[in-house]
């Protein structure tokens, strides 16, 4: 009973197009998971790893309810494996997904949808707590036939079986403009161990630096907010600097050992009454045209790094990003000449 629900939940996510259909059924999907799960209270159990805090089983079940962010990762996973199972008729697909707690919400809907004998997952977690539930959701639901291996591992360190060549990696472990979650850390292990054919989910994460008004720019407080993009009004007045970094397979195809990004310097307005704030924006391509948008969801909410009225003294701002402990933000000045 429940695999046919489910079922029905997923194929309606997958051909949903407009914002109401996007909400209404990511709501089902968050109601199924609540009816389903057998830990009703998962703990919050946080840990701190080097390269970010990983979410509790309780945030990352939270998750489930960031709308758009559900909706499209699942409608762009969903279109991967497609093309992976044209790509490669005659053998099974094989899928890492790193960080999938509690729910395993990317991959898990997908299934019912998908042959059994085409698909193998390595799915990691690195709480205990959250891969005893998704062991009792396959349980529950019906799935147990699938090929389906959950370790508990740190996903920055994990290393795949020799004989495990990826087809699809998947790994959401975001928080706004990259800080405090291992996203960055994941991708840049989970990148060195794929083949130049597998694809990662997601595609690309792009960081722009933006002079704006903070306070003005549209920002994702609660799901009852959540807007379709051509409702939502971005600040009129914000002035796009750069294009900071773009995280993707090829970014870390240099090896270089770095947990850090230094940006050149970029010069101060005059006069920024009408943007006075240093910001970070973030777009994230899932797959092909499945993209985010700023403020479309809590992972791609705008980031104020520092006001411009406290820098008066300074001519120049250069960005600092370091993932090397909890990844964040900061910032070198020139001053005025």
């Amino acid at each position: 009973m429940y695999k046919e629900e489910l079922a029905f939940i997923v194929k309606s996510i997958i051909a949903s197009e407009t914002i109401h259909e996007h909400v209404k059924w990511a709501e089902q999907l968050s109601v199924f998971y609540k009816k389903t799960a057998t830990n009703k209270n998962p703990e919050n159990n946080e840990t701190l790893i080097k390269g970010g805090f990983a979410l509790s089983s309780s945030g990352a079940a939270d998750c489930v309810d960031d709308y758009l962010r559900t909706i499209f990762f699942i409608k762009g996973i969903y279109k991967a494996l497609t093309k992976l199972s044209l790509d490669f008729p005659e053998r099974s697909i094989n899928i890492l997904y790193a960080g999938c707690g509690p729910y395993a919400t990317l991959i898990l809907p997908l299934l019912p949808l998908l042959n059994k004998d085409r698909i193998k997952a390595v799915l990691i977690d690195i709480n205990a707590e959250s891969i005893q539930s998704v062991h009792n959701l396959l349980s529950i639901i019906g799935l147990e036939e699938y090929d389906l291996q959950l370790i508990e591992a740190n996903a920055i360190t994990y290393t795949k079986p020799t004989d495990f060549v990826i087809d699809l990696a998947i790994t959401e472990t975001m928080h706004y403009a990259l800080t405090r979650e291992p996203q960055v850390a994941i991708t840049k292990n989970i990148v060195r161990q794929l083949t130049s054919d597998a694809i990662l989910i997601p595609e690309e994460i792009r960081i722009d630096l933006v002079y704006t008004f903070f306070a003005y720019e549209p920002y994702l407080k609660n799901t009852l907010e959540v807007k379709g993009r051509n409702e939502m009004q971005p600040y009129t007045d914000h002035v796009f600097v750069d294009r900071l970094f773009t995280i993707n397979k090829e970014h870390f195809d240099r090896k270089e050992s770095s947990s850090k990004f230094e940006s050149c310097f970029y010069k101060l307005p005059d006069n920024f009454s009408n943007h006075p704030d240093v910001c970070i924006f973030t777009e994230i391509k899932i797959f092909e045209d499945m993209e985010l948008k700023t403020a479309e969801s809590y992972i791609t909410n705008p980031f104020c790094v520092v006001s411009m009225y406290g820098l008066s003294a300074y001519s120049e701002i250069q960005l600092v990003y370091d993932y090397s402990e909890i990844p964040q933000w900061s910032y070198n000045l020139k001053e005025r000449a």
